[in-house]
C-alpha cells in the first residue's frame, strides 16, 4: 500500500492499494457484482468485465456464449423483485505464482429467484446452485 501526501492541503492524503488480490477474491467479487448489481446496466458491465468474449461456459452441458450469460443473468434478475444474493459455499485456489496464475474452483448459491408454479397464484422462491472453474 502506498500513501501519497498532497501539497494542496497539509492534512490531505490519498491512499492507493497497489497489491494484487488473489484469484479467489477476484472471482468472488466479480460473481457478486454480476448478480447483485443494483441495476441491469451495472450487471451487464460486470459481465463484460468478468467474462471474455470467447468464454468457455456451459449450462447443463450446453455451450453458452457471453451473450447467453447476459440473457440468463437478466432473466434471473427480472424474476427477483428484491434482488439476487450470492453465497459462496466452497472456494479452492491453486496458485502458481503469488496471485498471478493458477486456477480457482468454487460453488455458490444464487438466492432471491421467484417463479410461479403451475396451478399456483403466488410466486415461490428458488435458488440456483452454480459451480465455477477459473484458469
Amino acid at each position: 500500500m502506498i500513501v501519497y501526501a498532497s501539497n494542496a492541503t497539509p492534512m490531505e492524503t490519498f491512499t492507493y492499494d497497489n497489491s494484487l488480490c488473489s484469484l479467489s477474491d477476484w472471482s468472488k467479487r466479480h460473481i457478486r457484482d454480476v448478480f447483485e448489481a443494483p441495476t441491469d446496466e451495472q450487471s451487464l458491465r460486470a459481465i463484460s468485465e468478468t467474462f471474455s468474449e470467447d468464454v468457455d461456459a456451459t449450462v447443463n452441458g450446453a455451450p453458452l456464449t457471453r451473450e447467453g450469460i447476459q440473457e440468463v443473468v437478466l432473466a434471473m434478475r427480472r424474476s427477483s423483485p428484491r434482488g439476487l444474493k450470492v453465497e459462496w459455499l466452497q472456494a479452492v485456489e491453486a496458485s502458481l505464482d503469488t496471485n498471478r496464475g493458477g486456477s480457482f474452483g468454487g460453488v455458490y448459491v444464487i438466492r432471491g429467484i421467484q417463479k410461479t408454479l403451475p396451478g399456483s397464484s403466488r410466486p415461490v422462491e428458488f435458488e440456483r446452485h452454480k459451480t465455477v472453474t477459473v484458469k
